[in-house]
């Protein structure tokens, strides 16, 4: 491979590189969600301090990791109240109802909150993703020249 093409190769890939490691997703699992920036797994705190130099997608993935706890604590209760009168009914024991409408309604809480919560936190991460592509793409234009001198021909790139 001539000199030429080594050059032209590391900028393809140095360009694809930068482009596509910057891309965060998101998967949502049985425990929670997972973020992955490349091959390296985030955090909530990770993700958080990634997307700080995007003031708008940071908000909406701050505002969906509170939702996300609130949540998860709603539902935590709402089904240990829920399965106390089962348990009593279970055991032969007098039932106490009003633990199960309270635990109800705080699953009632929990389902539309843990709804927003993965609204604004794929809204947050596809904005943070589609603004890191558009600036990368926008402070990356490179001058592409033919040269020649007496001894031959040559390729002059310029960032």
């Amino acid at each position: 491979m001539k000199p030429i093409g080594h050059i032209f190769f590391f900028l393809l890939l140095l360009t694809s590189t930068l482009s596509l490691s910057q891309d965060i997703t998101v998967n949502q699992n049985a425990w929670g969600y997972e973020f992955k920036q490349g091959d390296q797994e985030l955090t909530w705190k990770e993700l958080l301090k990634e997307t700080e130099s995007d003031l708008e997608s940071y908000d909406l993935i701050k505002r969906a990791q509170s939702q996300n706890t609130l949540s998860t604590i709603f539902a935590f209760a709402g089904g240990a109240f829920v399965g106390i009168p089962v348990g009593q009914t279970i055991g032969d024991g007098e039932p106490s109802w009003v633990l199960a409408i309270a635990g109800g309604a705080l699953i009632a809480v929990a389902i539309p909150l843990s709804s927003r919560s993965k609204r604004n936190l794929e809204e947050g991460i596809s904005q943070y993703n589609a603004r890191t592509k558009s600036s990368f793409l926008r402070g990356f234009q490179p001058e592409v020249s033919l040269v020649g001198s007496a001894t031959g021909v040559g390729l002059r790139v310029r960032f």
